[in-house]
């Protein structure tokens, strides 16, 4: 929750002599600490303020007459700063301050944002007016710096400045601080976090993955549609095998030329190549590709006499994109029954066991393939499901967005839990290049965001007229509704439905508006 974190990083601010002079929050990793620039002045300068009985480094000090605020930095900082947020509208807010005898660990206080006004003591700025519930405890002198939480925003917006003892007292908007002190502006929105860095999923979803490719001669299936976070999670598990001290290799199946997929020789030797690449080997295909026996004897050769003895630990292979070999069958009726034999020699050759396969494709059903031949029937099979509330909300406080419950909503209304597309849709709201309102707006049009994603669903359907027409009985209504079995199943493997029982309505406001329109409805 906000609020237990905003306790977790609010302080007093003292003298050495450990006098409380008034209240501070920290607002950044690094130790920024906001505070009131009379609060820093009383404690007889930046030089004598402590905080937990550690000495400050002076960042920004205001006009007590005109922004009164100050920035401190405290070094070796440890904790998170409180979530923030430059605009607020009236309604409720908590506070926390220090300097009460009969509350050492700080005193909470409640009650609302009424207005914000221009006020003469503060160089005509304008404050925020602040009223305190009748039975909560009041604002006293040591509250001066205490953040003011808005309790629907989720955020902080201000910093208690004054105060009437009796009435309520007036804060420093938020605002006032972006305006005056730029770095702040880095911290209201940071640039998005590097793809590896972005929590798609829970803890435990992770673990599960990587409780199963740490097993000798794991196969691991990653089933899901296109954009759905499916190379994202093989990097997640890259990443993981780096951290073992594995071998991570990922071959994407969307690199080659297509001369790579003429025949099945030119297609093992390009795979077991990149592969040697990765690896930092000499491809020594011409020493390991005896001219007599077949491809996929030289290639599982090559793995077991060449590739897994050159190196001391487990390889961790991440085959990204399978499907792109659907669309050679030649190719994949001989090479995917080779993943297969694969996984089944690591019960048999310890060698084998070192290989650790990662399969991410979006369907298998295009390839007729002997059921005791197919590596999509073995090994960890690994869902990757729709995100819920709680995941989406906390990817918006990662990419620091202080939204309320409401505001996630919305989103998720339009484009449910699809990963990618919630992904898109934050990362183009911190940037600031859309707000909320206006990439909803536009979301299911081809101006919006989503122009070219919805396209192609499009063109899919306009491929194949039974599953247009299925799409059509599905937004016809705004109720689950009940189509053939095997077109509800194809529907919902490219994630544009969900079950609802036996019955399928749209994964989202996106699709059904879009859809809608395509279809003249």
């Amino acid at each position: 929750m906000n609020w237990e974190l905003v306790k977790a990083c609010t302080v007093a601010i003292a003298t050495p002599e450990g006098y409380i002079q008034g209240t501070g929050f920290f607002i950044s990793p690094n130790g920024h600490l906001l505070t009131c620039a009379h609060v820093v002045e009383s404690a007889g300068g930046w030089e004598n303020v402590r905080v937990n009985g550690q000495g400050v480094e002076l960042v920004y000090l205001g006009d007590r007459t005109r922004d009164d605020f100050a920035i401190l930095q405290l070094s070796g900082y440890q904790g998170q700063g409180v979530p923030l947020s430059p605009t607020f509208a009236p309604g409720k807010f908590r506070s926390i301050g220090y300097g009460r005898q009969d509350f050492p660990e700080g005193g909470t206080i409640e009650g609302s944002i009424t207005d914000a006004n221009r006020h003469s003591g503060f160089g005509n700025l304008s404050m925020l007016r602040l009223r305190i519930m009748a039975d909560a405890q009041q604002i006293i002198g040591g509250y001066s710096g205490s953040p003011v939480f808005d309790i629907k925003a989720e955020a902080v917006v201000g910093m208690i400045a004054a105060y009437d003892n009796t009435q309520g007292g007036l804060a420093v908007p938020l605002r006032t601080v972006q305006e005056n002190w730029a770095e702040l502006e880095s911290l209201l929105y940071p640039e998005p976090s590097p793809e590896l860095e972005f929590p798609f999923f829970d803890q435990a979803f992770y673990s599960d993955c990587y409780k199963e490719v740490d097993k000798p001669g794991a196969l691991i299936r990653v089933k899901a549609p296109l954009q759905w976070g499916k190379t994202y999670l093989i990097n997640q598990i890259l990443d993981y095998g780096t951290q073992q001290g594995y071998q991570p290799v990922r071959v994407d199946f969307q690199e080659p030329e297509t001369e790579v997929f003429n025949t099945l020789k030119l297609f093992l030797q390009w795979f077991c190549g990149s592969i040697a690449e990765e690896l930092n080997l000499p491809d020594n295909l011409v020493e390991n590709w005896g001219g007599v026996l077949s491809n996929n004897m030289n290639c599982t050769n090559y793995f077991e006499r060449y590739l897994l003895p050159a190196i001391n630990s487990p390889l961790v292979l991440g085959l990204d994109n399978v499907d792109v070999i659907f669309q050679y069958p030649a190719i994949a009726c001989d090479f995917l029954p080779l993943l297969r034999a694969w996984y089944e020699k690591a019960k048999a050759k310890p060698i084998w066991q070192k290989l650790r396969l990662v399969i991410a494709y979006s369907k298998e059903d295009f390839i007729p393939i002997v059921y005791n031949k197919s590596p999509f029937n073995v090994g960890k099979p690994i869902e990757i499901l729709e995100l819920n509330q709680t995941q989406v909300h906390n990817l918006a406080r990662h990419l620091k967005l202080q939204w309320n419950k409401q505001q996630v909503a919305q989103l998720m209304a339009m484009v449910g839990g699809h990963p990618w597309l919630v992904k898109e849709a934050l990362y183009k709201i911190v940037r600031r290049e859309l707000t909320l309102k206006e990439l909803l707006k536009i979301a299911p049009t081809q101006e919006g965001l989503y122009g070219d994603h919805l396209l192609g669903y499009w063109s899919i359907l306009q491929d194949n007229p039974e599953l247009k027409q299925a799409m059509r009985q599905v937004v016809t209504i705004n109720s689950p509704v009940r189509i053939d079995a095997e077109k509800a199943s194809k529907l919902r493997n490219m994630r544009l439905v969900k079950y609802k029982g036996n019955d399928v309505l749209p994964l989202c406001d996106l699709y059904r508006l879009y859809f809608c329109d395509r279809l003249g409805m």
